[in-house]
């Protein structure tokens, strides 16, 4: 089921169709107040040698990745978000029994990410960038 904490197949926006259902990615959802979900942007695209990474990326390595299952490293973007409706519009598989569900973080993840969301809020609220509806 489609709850904060999840891993789930959704069709995130892209900048240049901020407000349309977008490409399909494994996003995180960091707030689920029905009809509405908050969830973020994960990527498994190489990150450039030698640039840091922003505040609010976090990198799973591949055993991290496994964890939850997913078969490669990647990034979660907490600066990149997307509120959009729970609707098969956004989640292609929400009429399935797993609702496209990937895998849960546990609590001690989903507690540090939650911190990292609310620290980039109070750092750079303006560096957020803030897709869907």
């Amino acid at each position: 089921m489609i709850a904060e904490g999840a891993f789930v197949r959704a069709l995130f926006p892209t900048s240049e169709q901020p407000r349309a259902p977008g490409l399909v990615h494994i996003c995180y959802c960091l707030a689920v107040r029905p009809p509405l979900v908050l969830i973020a942007y994960t990527t498994t695209a190489p990150w450039p040698q030698g640039v840091p990474l922003p505040f609010g990326v976090c990198v799973f390595s591949q055993d991290e990745a496994i964890a939850l299952n997913q078969r490669r490293a990647f990034r979660l973007h907490l600066n990149r978000q997307a509120r959009v409706v729970m609707s098969d519009q956004w989640f292609s598989d929400l009429n399935r029994p797993h609702q496209g569900v990937i895998a849960m973080a546990p609590a001690r993840l989903r507690d540090e990410l939650f911190a990292v969301t609310v620290e980039l809020e109070k750092r750079n609220r303006l560096g957020v960038e803030r897709l869907g509806l």
